[in-house]
């Protein structure tokens, strides 16, 4: 047979099977109980289009509301004197932002809901080797600034080119991820670089539409992903970035998809209404 007619066969039948698996997953979609036969197809397009699934699949189907929040007021005063101790240090404001300079320590405290704080040059005894003591450690830490971190789970960890370490915590509610409520810290040898702090306070989940599953939204957006492997699914709350920065009252739901490609980590976000991808005010 003739390599070029053979190749334009098998590119033909590659499109049938796509184009046919397709349809079966929005039939399926019809329905409110994901069959076990949704997720093998679900499969085997990813695995057509060149990527790789690593995790599993969630088959949360239920219907959900948008993240009802108020403003966390901060007391500037604790969280300069836990980072700062009695050493002086110079303050002022900046467009409703306190600024305080300590030697070669800076926080900036915001209005309400966040802080950052800078080290360039820590010089603390450290022990902080593991997620856990990381954890143990901004416990304790946020104790002496009365902000409240038992609800703060670990949710990844990451390595900069300099050898730092980046933890990154985030808060949940009923199950859910709050994906903009969260405290990121990186860590060298000798101590804490960075640490931010931003949360607002979770009410309560208001109202309630029919979602799109994850699969559905695997098979929708990851089209031209080819070299991708999936490592995680979850699905949570986020504060939406709209245009210039502007952030959406609300939080609403999304999928969150966390992928690897040519080693770099990505997280992206869609929202679970219509499954169209959305930027969060996430770190």
């Amino acid at each position: 047979m003739d390599w070029a007619k053979a190749k334009n066969i098998l590119i033909f039948i590659f499109v049938l099977l796509n184009l046919f698996l397709s349809i079966t997953l929005i039939t399926l979609f019809n329905s409110d109980n994901i069959s076990g036969e949704a997720i093998d197809n679900t499969v085997k397009v990813l695995e057509n289009r060149g990527i790789v699934l690593d995790c599993e699949i969630p088959l949360y189907n239920k219907e959900m509301g948008t993240l009802i929040s108020t403003n966390t007021i901060l007391d500037k005063d604790l969280i300069i004197k836990s980072f700062f101790g009695e050493v002086k240090y110079i303050e002022e404001t900046f467009n409703e932002s306190i600024n305080a300079v300590c030697g070669n320590k800076k926080l900036v405290i915001e209005k309400a809901n966040t802080f950052v704080y800078n080290n360039s040059d820590p010089r603390e005894a450290f022990y902080l080797t593991d997620s856990k003591r990381v954890q143990n450690h901004l416990a304790n830490l946020f104790k002496e600034m009365k902000i409240p971190f038992e609800k703060f789970y670990f949710d990844k960890t990451e390595e900069t080119s300099e050898g730092q370490k980046i933890y990154t915590f985030r808060q949940k509610k009923e199950g859910f991820w709050l994906y903009s409520n969260y405290v990121e810290v990186a860590i060298s040898q000798n101590g804490i670089t960075y640490l931010k702090y931003n949360n607002r306070n979770a009410k309560e989940i208001s109202g309630s539409q029919k979602i799109v599953p994850a699969y559905q939204i695997l098979v929708k957006n990851l089209i031209d992903d080819s070299g991708t492997v999936i490592s995680k699914i979850d699905l949570g709350f986020g504060e939406q970035v709209v245009g210039d920065d502007t952030k959406v009252l609300d939080d609403i739901p999304v999928w969150r998809i966390t992928a690897k490609k040519s080693e770099k980590i990505v997280e992206r976000y869609f929202k679970v209404y219509n499954g169209e991808e959305v930027k969060l005010n996430d770190k």
